[in-house]
């Protein structure tokens, strides 16, 4: 059977160096949930505050040498995890390799995700 949505996973630039790639993931979409849910079972997902006291509607967690954090003394990258006190998990190599997939085909070759 064809695909019907075929004509909406084609390649978008958006502007110099950014683009929209649909469905980029999705062959391994299982496997990045599962590492999702396993980096947020020791670093759990939380809804930050930004610096003007207000908390944020999405909730994220981190991996990798740093993670972007916010409270009320500001945003920046922090090596623990402040909810944890403990350090980030590494960056899983699932999540590496997609992320250096996704550079290239953007026009970043060599990229080596960190965090």
């Amino acid at each position: 059977m064809p695909d019907l949505f075929e004509h909406t996973r084609t390649t978008e630039k958006l502007d110099d160096g950014a683009y929209l790639f649909p469905a980029f993931c999705l062959p391994e979409a299982e496997t990045l949930h599962q590492t999702a849910l396993a980096i947020a079972a020791k670093n759990p997902f939380r809804n930050l505050v930004t610096p003007g006291g207000h908390t944020m509607s999405v909730a994220m967690t981190n991996c990798g040498a740093a993670g972007w954090v916010s409270d009320r003394r500001g945003y920046r990258y922090a090596t623990t995890d402040p909810l944890t006190n403990t350090q980030w998990q590494p960056m899983p190599p699932t999540f590496t390799a997609l992320a250096a997939r996704a550079a290239t085909a953007a026009g970043f070759p060599n990229f080596c995700p960190d965090v």
